[in-house]
């Protein structure tokens, strides 16, 4: 009865327990509690030997304490109690029977009792242990969680960032491109409708002019149109770069065109870059290289992508136009390159003086990358002239 009743008590104290704590006590509640139980297992164990029974079932319950000290306080407090427990075990049973040992139902019962003891003691350690892997599991879970938030955020910053900075480079080209051309037609218009009734050969000749132009911008037009158009998964840089390459051979340049290896391989923000790159380095030998002659060369090896633009150009002085970017907030062309490579983590290198033409060099590695930008690009000299 004395048993029967202990047992409920401890039921009831852990059904307590996990409701109030769950399955983290507090240190000093479990110490209560681990103290509460012993107290009630040594009292249902006095009770059964004070009325002499034949057989003290209520000495299994000596085996409860070492475990539950184990689960809460680690296995070298659950060995401490073990042995306490062991010792009040076997104290016991040579007070009541002094030649216990001789007997031997007694020997057998008190080796069970050990065996019991040592594998509740290691089913205990097993269970902490597997319960600090699940912690640990899940705060990494957690961690994990929280870095790809994070990484979640940054990605849509960048993008608005790249898209933003895509909308300005647009503006910029309407701006300086369409603009100017219907500038220049307004005036050619203006001009045919001055000298219409004065000279038919300047009417003329403005009409054709205006009509050059508008053809021209026309070309523009389409061509940023189909730029636009180039943010598909199926996007080829060679081609893109033939394409540009025809257009240069339209305006009359002599250009030596090569390339080597397979893009397939590179990504998709890679391939993109070094076209974006391209056309707006061919940008800038129109308008202000007056070069005759460009040499292209577009490489892709195992690990990065390489673009070289070589032209036969008047040159600049790399001090006096940089000099003049960081002065002028209209100019698009140069701190578009470096904002596009330092996006994939690339390098940037460009060599330029009077007289002697302008040599780009642009690197990049196979999969592009936003999280390490401006320390990754290195420019030796700093050109291209994007003001007219």
């Amino acid at each position: 009865m004395a048993i029967t009743i202990v047992i409920l008590a401890l039921l009831s104290i852990d059904r307590m327990e996990y409701r109030r704590y769950g399955e983290e006590v507090p240190k000093r509640m479990a110490s209560i509690l681990l103290i509460i139980r012993i107290l009630l297992i040594e009292g249902a164990v006095q009770l059964e030997r004070f009325y002499l029974l034949p057989l003290n079932y209520a000495d299994i319950l000596y085996l409860i304490p070492p475990y539950l000290a184990t689960l809460s306080f680690g296995h070298r407090i659950g060995f401490w109690i073990a042995l306490l427990a062991g010792g009040v075990y076997f104290g016991q049973e040579t007070l009541f029977s002094f030649h216990w040992y001789t007997n031997l139902g007694s020997l057998w019962t008190a080796t069970l009792f050990c065996f019991a003891l040592v594998f509740l003691l290691t089913m205990a350690r097993t269970v902490t242990q597997e319960k600090a892997s699940r912690m640990q599991a899940e705060q990494l879970l957690q961690e994990i969680a929280c870095s790809h938030q994070q990484l979640t955020v940054y990605a849509e910053q960048v993008a608005e960032l790249a898209t933003l900075k895509e909308r300005n480079r647009i503006a910029r080209d309407i701006h300086d491109g369409l603009g100017h051309s219907l500038m220049a037609i307004t005036v050619q218009l203006e001009k045919a409708l001055v000298y219409h009734e004065v000279s038919s050969q300047e009417t003329i000749q403005a009409v054709r002019a205006a009509k050059q132009v508008a053809k021209e911008a026309l070309q523009e037009v389409r061509g940023s149109v189909r730029a636009l158009r180039l943010n598909q998964e199926d996007f080829s840089c060679v081609r893109g770069m033939t394409f540009l390459i025809q257009q240069l051979y339209t305006s009359q340049f002599a250009v030596d065109y090569h390339t080597m290896g397979d893009e397939a391989d590179f990504s998709q923000e890679i391939r993109l870059t070094l076209y974006r790159v391209a056309q707006e380095a061919f940008t800038n030998i129109q308008k202000h290289a007056h070069a005759e002659k460009i040499e292209v060369m577009l490489q892709f090896d195992k690990q990065e992508a390489r673009l070289q633009i070589c032209d036969n150009g008047w040159g600049f002085n790399p001090e006096l136009v940089q000099r003049k970017v960081a002065e002028s907030t209209s100019g698009y062309g140069l701190q578009g390159m470096r904002e596009r490579i330092a996006l994939v983590s690339g390098h940037f290198h460009l060599d330029s003086s009077p007289g002697h033409g302008t040599h780009l060099l642009v690197t990049l590695p196979k999969a592009g990358s936003a999280t390490h930008q401006s320390e990754h690009i290195q420019t030796e000299k700093n050109g291209y002239d994007d003001e007219a």
